[in-house]
Protein backbone atom coordinates (compact mmCIF):
# COMPACT_ATOMS: atom_id res chain seq x y z
CA UNK A 1 0.00 0.00 0.00
CA UNK A 2 1.30 3.45 -0.93
CA UNK A 3 0.06 6.75 0.51
CA UNK A 4 1.73 9.85 1.86
CA UNK A 5 5.12 9.30 3.44
CA UNK A 6 5.27 8.21 7.07
CA UNK A 7 8.46 8.95 9.00
CA UNK A 8 9.15 6.18 11.50
CA UNK A 9 11.30 7.53 14.35
CA UNK A 10 13.20 5.10 16.58
CA UNK A 11 15.34 6.46 19.44
CA UNK A 12 18.18 3.98 19.92
CA UNK A 13 20.11 3.54 23.14
CA UNK A 14 22.01 0.34 24.00
CA UNK A 15 19.43 -1.96 22.43
CA UNK A 16 21.70 -4.08 20.23
CA UNK A 17 20.00 -7.27 21.41
CA UNK A 18 16.61 -6.22 20.02
CA UNK A 19 17.29 -3.51 17.43
CA UNK A 20 17.41 -5.65 14.28
CA UNK A 21 14.16 -7.34 15.27
CA UNK A 22 12.50 -3.93 15.58
CA UNK A 23 13.87 -2.76 12.22
CA UNK A 24 12.71 -5.97 10.55
CA UNK A 25 9.14 -5.18 11.69
CA UNK A 26 9.42 -1.83 9.90
CA UNK A 27 10.76 -3.38 6.72
CA UNK A 28 7.87 -5.88 6.63
CA UNK A 29 5.14 -3.20 6.63
CA UNK A 30 2.33 -3.59 4.11
CA UNK A 31 2.30 0.22 3.90
CA UNK A 32 5.36 0.92 1.78
CA UNK A 33 5.78 4.70 1.62
CA UNK A 34 7.94 5.25 4.70
CA UNK A 35 11.32 6.47 5.83
CA UNK A 36 13.10 5.21 8.91
CA UNK A 37 14.91 7.65 11.21
CA UNK A 38 17.31 5.91 13.62
CA UNK A 39 18.44 8.34 16.32
CA UNK A 40 21.47 6.80 18.04
CA UNK A 41 21.44 8.48 21.45
CA UNK A 42 25.05 7.84 22.44
CA UNK A 43 24.87 4.03 22.52
CA UNK A 44 27.91 2.21 23.88
CA UNK A 45 26.95 -1.40 23.07
CA UNK A 46 27.36 -1.43 19.29
CA UNK A 47 23.82 -0.24 18.52
CA UNK A 48 25.24 2.69 16.54
CA UNK A 49 27.19 0.30 14.31
CA UNK A 50 24.03 -1.72 13.68
CA UNK A 51 22.30 1.50 12.60
CA UNK A 52 25.13 2.27 10.16
CA UNK A 53 24.95 -1.25 8.69
CA UNK A 54 21.20 -0.92 8.14
CA UNK A 55 21.67 2.44 6.39
CA UNK A 56 24.31 0.88 4.13
CA UNK A 57 21.93 -1.92 3.16
CA UNK A 58 18.79 0.20 2.59
CA UNK A 59 20.42 3.46 1.54
CA UNK A 60 17.54 5.73 0.42
CA UNK A 61 14.78 5.30 2.98
CA UNK A 62 16.80 4.67 6.15
CA UNK A 63 18.73 7.45 7.90
CA UNK A 64 20.81 7.49 11.08
CA UNK A 65 21.77 10.39 13.31
CA UNK A 66 24.44 9.87 15.98
CA UNK A 67 24.37 12.17 19.00
CA UNK A 68 25.60 12.31 22.56
CA UNK A 69 23.29 10.71 25.10
CA UNK A 70 20.52 13.22 25.87
CA UNK A 71 17.53 10.97 26.48
CA UNK A 72 14.63 9.62 24.45
CA UNK A 73 12.64 12.86 24.57
CA UNK A 74 15.43 14.85 22.93
CA UNK A 75 16.05 12.03 20.43
CA UNK A 76 12.40 12.14 19.35
CA UNK A 77 12.59 15.90 18.84
CA UNK A 78 15.68 15.42 16.67
CA UNK A 79 13.82 12.77 14.70
CA UNK A 80 10.85 15.06 14.13
CA UNK A 81 13.03 17.96 13.02
CA UNK A 82 15.16 15.79 10.71
CA UNK A 83 12.37 13.77 9.10
CA UNK A 84 10.50 14.63 5.91
CA UNK A 85 7.26 12.62 6.11
CA UNK A 86 3.86 14.29 6.39
CA UNK A 87 2.96 11.69 9.02
CA UNK A 88 5.00 10.50 11.98
CA UNK A 89 5.09 7.41 14.18
CA UNK A 90 7.44 6.39 16.99
CA UNK A 91 8.71 2.97 18.00
CA UNK A 92 10.94 2.09 20.94
CA UNK A 93 13.95 0.13 19.74
CA UNK A 94 13.14 -2.99 21.77
CA UNK A 95 9.44 -3.09 20.82
CA UNK A 96 7.65 -4.68 17.88
CA UNK A 97 4.79 -3.80 15.53
CA UNK A 98 2.44 -5.89 13.43
CA UNK A 99 3.08 -5.95 9.65
CA UNK A 100 -0.14 -4.00 9.02
CA UNK A 101 0.46 -1.45 11.80
CA UNK A 102 1.05 1.53 9.49
CA UNK A 103 -1.65 0.55 7.01
CA UNK A 104 -4.41 0.20 9.59
CA UNK A 105 -3.52 3.42 11.41
CA UNK A 106 -3.16 5.39 8.19
CA UNK A 107 -6.52 4.13 6.90
CA UNK A 108 -8.21 4.92 10.23
CA UNK A 109 -6.93 8.47 10.20
CA UNK A 110 -8.09 9.02 6.63
CA UNK A 111 -11.47 7.43 7.35
CA UNK A 112 -12.28 10.02 10.01
CA UNK A 113 -10.11 12.87 8.66
CA UNK A 114 -8.31 13.42 11.97
CA UNK A 115 -4.68 14.14 12.79
CA UNK A 116 -4.05 11.34 15.29
CA UNK A 117 -4.91 7.65 15.19
CA UNK A 118 -4.07 5.09 17.86
CA UNK A 119 -4.15 1.35 18.35
CA UNK A 120 -3.81 -0.75 21.49
CA UNK A 121 -0.36 -1.28 22.98
CA UNK A 122 -0.07 -4.80 24.30
CA UNK A 123 2.48 -5.46 27.03
CA UNK A 124 4.44 -8.69 26.64
CA UNK A 125 7.12 -10.32 28.71
CA UNK A 126 10.12 -10.98 26.48
CA UNK A 127 9.90 -14.44 24.93
CA UNK A 128 6.12 -14.85 25.10
CA UNK A 129 3.99 -15.61 22.05
CA UNK A 130 2.40 -12.60 20.32
CA UNK A 131 -1.25 -13.22 19.45
CA UNK A 132 -3.43 -10.38 18.14
CA UNK A 133 -7.20 -10.30 17.66
CA UNK A 134 -7.85 -8.16 14.57
CA UNK A 135 -11.62 -8.41 14.52
CA UNK A 136 -12.27 -5.01 16.12
CA UNK A 137 -13.83 -2.13 14.19
CA UNK A 138 -12.27 1.32 13.85
CA UNK A 139 -14.05 4.02 15.83
CA UNK A 140 -13.85 7.74 16.49
CA UNK A 141 -13.17 8.82 20.08
CA UNK A 142 -14.32 12.21 21.34
CA UNK A 143 -12.59 14.35 23.98
CA UNK A 144 -14.25 12.67 26.95
CA UNK A 145 -13.57 9.15 25.69
CA UNK A 146 -9.93 10.04 25.03
CA UNK A 147 -9.40 11.52 28.48
CA UNK A 148 -11.25 8.74 30.28
CA UNK A 149 -8.85 6.26 28.69
CA UNK A 150 -5.84 8.54 29.04
CA UNK A 151 -6.29 8.91 32.79
CA UNK A 152 -6.77 5.15 33.00
CA UNK A 153 -3.20 4.62 31.73
CA UNK A 154 -4.12 4.20 28.06
CA UNK A 155 -2.66 6.09 25.09
CA UNK A 156 0.23 7.33 27.27
CA UNK A 157 3.11 6.33 25.05
CA UNK A 158 4.37 7.87 21.83
CA UNK A 159 4.18 4.42 20.27
CA UNK A 160 1.00 2.85 18.95
CA UNK A 161 -0.06 6.05 17.16
CA UNK A 162 0.35 7.90 13.91
CA UNK A 163 0.37 11.71 13.88
CA UNK A 164 0.22 14.49 11.35
CA UNK A 165 3.52 16.27 11.86
CA UNK A 166 1.75 19.60 12.44
CA UNK A 167 0.44 18.42 15.84
CA UNK A 168 3.91 18.80 17.38
CA UNK A 169 4.29 22.46 16.49
CA UNK A 170 4.74 24.40 19.73
CA UNK A 171 4.47 21.30 21.93
CA UNK A 172 6.71 21.17 25.01
CA UNK A 173 8.99 18.13 25.34
CA UNK A 174 10.23 17.70 28.93
CA UNK A 175 13.81 16.97 29.92
CA UNK A 176 12.70 14.51 32.59
CA UNK A 177 12.81 11.04 31.08
CA UNK A 178 10.24 8.99 33.03
CA UNK A 179 6.63 9.59 31.93
CA UNK A 180 7.78 12.22 29.43
CA UNK A 181 5.23 10.71 27.02
CA UNK A 182 2.49 11.66 29.49
CA UNK A 183 3.46 15.33 29.27
CA UNK A 184 3.34 15.41 25.47
CA UNK A 185 0.12 13.40 25.16
CA UNK A 186 -1.65 15.66 27.68
CA UNK A 187 -0.91 18.63 25.43
CA UNK A 188 -2.00 16.85 22.25
CA UNK A 189 -5.25 15.52 23.71
CA UNK A 190 -6.06 18.99 25.02
CA UNK A 191 -5.59 20.45 21.53
CA UNK A 192 -7.11 17.71 19.39
CA UNK A 193 -10.55 16.69 20.57
CA UNK A 194 -11.02 13.66 18.32
CA UNK A 195 -8.87 10.63 17.55
CA UNK A 196 -9.34 7.55 15.38
CA UNK A 197 -8.98 4.35 17.36
CA UNK A 198 -8.11 0.89 16.05
CA UNK A 199 -9.02 -1.55 18.87
CA UNK A 200 -6.28 -4.03 18.02
CA UNK A 201 -2.95 -4.76 19.68
CA UNK A 202 -0.81 -3.74 16.72
CA UNK A 203 2.01 -2.38 18.91
CA UNK A 204 3.89 -4.77 21.19
CA UNK A 205 5.49 -3.20 24.24
CA UNK A 206 8.16 -5.63 25.39
CA UNK A 207 9.15 -5.83 29.06
CA UNK A 208 12.55 -7.08 30.16
CA UNK A 209 13.12 -6.06 33.79
CA UNK A 210 11.34 -5.47 37.04
CA UNK A 211 8.83 -2.71 37.61
CA UNK A 212 9.58 0.37 39.67
CA UNK A 213 7.88 -1.21 42.67
CA UNK A 214 10.63 -3.84 42.80
CA UNK A 215 13.61 -1.67 41.85
CA UNK A 216 15.99 0.16 44.13
CA UNK A 217 15.16 3.85 44.20
CA UNK A 218 17.31 6.20 42.13
CA UNK A 219 17.27 9.93 41.50
CA UNK A 220 15.96 9.43 37.95
CA UNK A 221 12.79 7.76 39.21
CA UNK A 222 11.61 11.08 40.64
CA UNK A 223 11.22 12.31 37.04
CA UNK A 224 7.80 10.69 37.25
CA UNK A 225 6.78 13.12 39.99
CA UNK A 226 7.97 16.22 38.14
CA UNK A 227 6.27 15.21 34.88
CA UNK A 228 2.98 14.40 36.60
CA UNK A 229 3.15 17.67 38.51
CA UNK A 230 3.62 19.49 35.19
CA UNK A 231 0.53 17.79 33.77
CA UNK A 232 -1.51 18.57 36.88
CA UNK A 233 -0.59 22.26 36.59
CA UNK A 234 -1.22 22.18 32.85
CA UNK A 235 -4.81 20.99 33.28
CA UNK A 236 -5.40 23.46 36.09
CA UNK A 237 -4.52 26.24 33.67
CA UNK A 238 -5.87 24.97 30.35
CA UNK A 239 -8.67 22.48 31.03
CA UNK A 240 -9.83 22.36 34.69
CA UNK A 241 -12.57 19.89 33.79
CA UNK A 242 -9.94 17.13 33.99
CA UNK A 243 -7.96 18.57 36.90
CA UNK A 244 -9.14 16.00 39.45
CA UNK A 245 -8.10 13.15 37.18
CA UNK A 246 -4.66 14.69 36.66
CA UNK A 247 -4.38 15.27 40.42
CA UNK A 248 -5.25 11.62 41.09
CA UNK A 249 -2.39 10.51 38.82
CA UNK A 250 0.02 12.82 40.66
CA UNK A 251 -1.11 11.62 44.09
CA UNK A 252 -0.61 7.98 43.07
CA UNK A 253 2.98 8.74 42.06
CA UNK A 254 3.69 10.68 45.26
CA UNK A 255 2.46 7.77 47.36
CA UNK A 256 4.51 5.25 45.38
CA UNK A 257 7.74 7.25 45.44
CA UNK A 258 7.52 8.28 49.10
CA UNK A 259 6.87 4.69 50.12
CA UNK A 260 9.78 3.49 47.94
CA UNK A 261 12.06 6.01 49.69
CA UNK A 262 10.84 4.78 53.07
CA UNK A 263 11.20 1.13 52.05
CA UNK A 264 14.78 1.61 50.83
CA UNK A 265 15.65 3.90 53.77
CA UNK A 266 16.58 6.72 51.37
CA UNK A 267 14.41 9.55 52.66
CA UNK A 268 17.55 11.33 53.82
CA UNK A 269 19.38 10.84 50.51
CA UNK A 270 16.50 12.30 48.50
CA UNK A 271 15.20 14.51 51.25
CA UNK A 272 14.50 17.54 49.05
CA UNK A 273 12.15 15.89 46.58
CA UNK A 274 10.61 13.56 49.18
CA UNK A 275 9.74 16.54 51.39
CA UNK A 276 8.37 18.36 48.35
CA UNK A 277 6.00 15.48 47.63
CA UNK A 278 4.94 15.31 51.28
CA UNK A 279 4.24 19.05 51.29
CA UNK A 280 2.13 18.64 48.18
CA UNK A 281 0.07 15.89 49.83
CA UNK A 282 -0.35 17.94 53.03
CA UNK A 283 -1.27 21.20 51.32
CA UNK A 284 -3.80 19.48 49.04
CA UNK A 285 -5.25 17.06 51.58
CA UNK A 286 -8.81 18.40 51.32
CA UNK A 287 -8.92 18.20 47.54
CA UNK A 288 -7.42 14.69 47.79
CA UNK A 289 -10.14 13.63 50.24
CA UNK A 290 -12.84 15.00 47.90
CA UNK A 291 -11.30 13.56 44.72
CA UNK A 292 -13.71 10.96 43.26
CA UNK A 293 -10.96 9.45 41.11
CA UNK A 294 -8.96 8.25 44.13
CA UNK A 295 -9.94 5.12 46.01
CA UNK A 296 -10.42 5.36 49.76
CA UNK A 297 -7.27 3.31 50.36
CA UNK A 298 -5.24 5.72 48.26
CA UNK A 299 -6.59 8.66 50.23
CA UNK A 300 -5.57 7.02 53.49
CA UNK A 301 -2.07 6.34 52.16
CA UNK A 302 -1.77 9.92 50.87
CA UNK A 303 -2.63 11.32 54.30
CA UNK A 304 -0.30 8.84 55.99
CA UNK A 305 2.59 9.89 53.76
Amino acid sequence: MIGKMVSIIIPVYNSSQYLLRCIECVCNQTYTDWELMLIDDGSTDGSGDICDDVVENYKQNVHVIHQQNQGASFARRVGIESSSGEWLTFIDSDDMIEDDYLERLYDAMNQYEVKIAACDQIKHQEGTELIVDKSGKVMLLDEKAIHDRFFNYQFWGFGGKIYHRSVFEGVFFPEYTINEDYVVMAQLFNLYKQMAYVPMGLYHYMTHGDSLSHQKLSKRMFDEYYNKLWVRDFYQQHNPHYLQQAEAQLVESCIKLVRCAQRDDKEGLYNGVVEEMKRYLRSNRWSIIRNPHLKSGQKVLALAC
